[in-house]
């Protein structure tokens, strides 16, 4: 493997593997019903990403944004496979044109039938409220306004919001692979901007599943660029949007305001109206949190420490120690990354502790560590973020519970084995 020693060949070899995984996926159709075919291209695609990271640097930035773009592009027109979120920001867009707060009912209530869209009965956790923040739903309402002036808001499928849905979020996408440029090091840049445009799980998340994560991202990478920059005021407007955006932000306040970052005057008076004017017309016509307080009680999945600290406790008190845990880690955090220019790592590692703590984790909620961590030269929130869509599309859960009632059921050995070629079966389809 002489030839692999040619940094500039790994780097272009690294970005062929990672585009046949990614436009096999996109020809993979439904990928929650093939998970054997969605895992095989996706470590393909991981194949090729990493070992274009040994090389990063050897790949001209202006090659890797037009590849960037293209891999985008690929996915545009498709509807996700990997996702039904999309009905959820469809239905609450609509449910505002209709005149209704949209945190106020539950998908399948009765005050909401003059809502009309055909997906209706395919939101998921129709049981919850909506949990999205008051900017998020500007944006799912400003969508839903676009299709009705189009005049393709009875189309059969929503793929006209859906492809709006990606064109906005992936210009966020893209101006992060910007603010990423502007926070990483000199040293880092390169490989960091390189690595964010061209990895698989941000081209995924974003352009596959049109996840609306991607904008809190943003002002998440551009609230640390300005506090390096000594723009105090200006990265609390930054911050208070990506709040206003995702909740999981304001997690960001405890390294910002502590550690000798800001000015923590500054900071407050351009966090609290960014934060919370988005939130005063939702409050003012029947509320603005939906389900967002029943996490972890009512709702709960994938989690680290709060599946654990449920287990040995319950899970109202599991949410209560998985905070202490992370403020507890946070606060340190702040005092171990002094100073304006460890604002990147402390971000970083906050967010990945948080996400750690969490008792709800998907796989898009790794997008802001990983773009703080690459800016910050860190591996450990790249590695998990691109990592976490394995777990989360095979039905690993379902394999170990079965395997768990046949050896009950037969034995050990048995149940073992009849579990073995279950999975096989599944892998199949």
């Amino acid at each position: 493997m002489k030839f692999l020693k040619d940094p500039r060949l790994r780097a272009y070899l690294g970005l062929a593997v990672l585009a046949a995984g990614l436009v096999g996926l996109a020809l993979s159709g439904d990928l929650l019903l093939h998970s054997l075919r969605f895992a095989s291209f996706y470590v393909l695609s991981g194949a090729g990403f990493a070992l274009l990271a040994t090389a990063a640097r050897s790949l001209p930035l202006r090659a890797a944004i037009v590849a960037a773009v293209i891999l985008r592009l690929v996915f545009l027109p498709l509807m996700p496979g990997l996702t039904s979120d999309y009905h959820r920001y469809v239905w609450d867009g609509r449910v505002q044109l209709a005149g209704i707060n949209p945190y106020k009912y539950r998908p399948y209530e009765h005050p909401l039938d003059r809502v009309h869209y055909a997906g209706r009965a395919l939101i998921n956790h129709n049981e919850l409220k909506t949990v999205y923040p008051p900017l998020t739903e500007a944006v799912f309402f400003g969508v839903a306004a676009v299709t009705r002036a189009a005049g393709l808001e009875h189309a059969v499928t929503p793929r006209a919001e859906v492809i709006l849905f990606k064109l906005v979020f992936g210009a966020f996408d893209l101006a992060t692979a910007a603010a990423v440029w502007f926070l990483a090091a000199r040293k880092f840049r390169q490989r960091a901007t390189v690595l964010y445009l061209l990895c698989p799980a941000v081209i995924l998340q974003t352009w596959e599943s049109a996840h609306a994560e991607a904008a809190a991202v943003f002002f998440c990478v551009l609230a640390a660029t300005l506090l390096v920059r000594r723009r105090d005021g200006w990265a609390g407007v930054a911050l208070g949007f990506a709040a206003a955006l995702k909740v999981t932000p304001l997690a960001l306040l405890v390294p910002a305001l502590l550690g000798g970052r800001a000015s923590t005057a500054r900071l407050l008076a351009g966090f609290l109206p960014a934060f919370v004017i988005p939130y005063v017309p939702y409050l003012l016509s029947g509320g603005a949190f939906g389900s967002l307080f029943e996490s972890g009680t009512n709702w709960k999945g994938a989690s680290l420490a709060f599946t654990v600290l449920a287990v040995l406790t319950t899970p109202q008190i599991a949410r209560w120690l998985a905070l202490a845990l992370f403020v507890g880690g946070a606060l340190w955090i702040a005092g171990s990354f002094r100073g304006r220019e460890e604002t990147a790592e402390a971000f970083a590692w906050t967010f990945t502790l948080l996400i750690l703590c969490l008792p709800v984790v998907h796989a898009w909620y790794w997008l802001t560590p990983l773009a703080l961590g690459l800016a910050a030269g860190l591996w450990l929130p790249l590695v998990l973020a691109m990592f976490s869509p394995l777990p989360e599309s095979l039905p690993l859960a379902d394999w170990l519970a079965r395997a768990r009632r046949l050896a009950a059921a037969g034995g050990v050995r048995t149940g073992v084995v009849l579990s073995l070629r279950r999975t096989l079966a599944i892998l199949k389809r």
